[in-house]
């Protein structure tokens, strides 16, 4: 069974027959997700200067709200984004990067609701929430050059309203989550799935992820509790030396 960005199928089928991309790799190229650092609102400022500076660029920060606090927040219409955080575990991911103006800052990198693939926030904005951080290990393995070029493109082309897909939100369908050029990356994307498909489109396939598969909702904790493998796409494998 092909895994085509064309044909969708349901998760669940994929999930039957298709490999694992772990499975398929060597051991050296195997990985996995490994939780380092967590922040609760009631450690303070303090609690959160302190836990943010042991964040790096490649981290997933996993974030959360109280199940009351969310779903109150959804019955008073503040917004949809609100419904993942009342039935999840994890309600929002981000993706720590360096910022690509040059700032010197670590940003981070997602899609939300309004405002589309961003990368507006910074560390300290990150106090309005508990989360935990998870890190690849092997994060010298990721293809920077291609992480960054989709970074770009996915701010060129979906910094906006439109690019939020709230279908995708509720596990209807999902975007192309196997990117292999610029022309793959697009719109419809959640915060989980833009974040899945700048890791592969850097080199890095994960277990719990399938390609456009529908009736599937791709949530944070499906991403940071993924095993997966590295590998390296056919342009860049033309260039390497034994």
């Amino acid at each position: 069974m092909t895994d085509s960005p064309i044909v969708p199928k349901p998760s669940w089928v994929q999930r039957t027959w298709v490999p694992k991309p772990s499975r398929l790799a060597k051991p050296e190229d195997r990985l996995a997700f490994e939780r380092v650092a967590s922040f609760r609102r009631s450690d303070g400022e303090s609690g959160l200067a302190e836990k943010t500076k042991l964040l790096r660029e490649g981290d997933l920060v996993a974030a959360s709200l109280g199940k009351l606090e969310s779903s109150s927040n959804l019955i008073l219409g503040r917004g949809m984004n609100y419904i993942a955080h009342t039935v999840l575990d994890y309600g929002h991911l981000d993706l720590v990067i360096n910022d690509p103006a040059g700032s010197g800052e670590l940003v981070l990198f997602t899609c939300m609701t309004k405002e589309g693939v961003n990368i507006e926030r910074r560390l300290k904005d990150l106090g309005n929430r508990d989360w935990d951080v998870y890190r690849l290990k092997n994060w010298d393995r990721v293809d920077r050059d291609r992480l960054y070029e989709f970074v770009q493109v996915g701010l060129e082309r979906g910094h906006n309203t439109e690019t939020y897909d709230n279908f995708s939100a509720i596990g209807f369908w999902n975007a192309n989550l196997k990117p292999k050029n610029k022309g793959d990356i697009g719109g419809g994307y959640i915060c989980s799935t833009v974040v899945v498909s700048a890791l592969y489109y850097a080199g890095v396939e994960l277990d719990n992820m399938r390609n456009s598969s529908y009736v599937d909702l791709v949530s944070p904790k499906q991403v940071v509790t993924s095993k997966g493998r590295f590998f390296r796409h056919e342009d860049r494998l033309s260039t390497t030396t034994d």
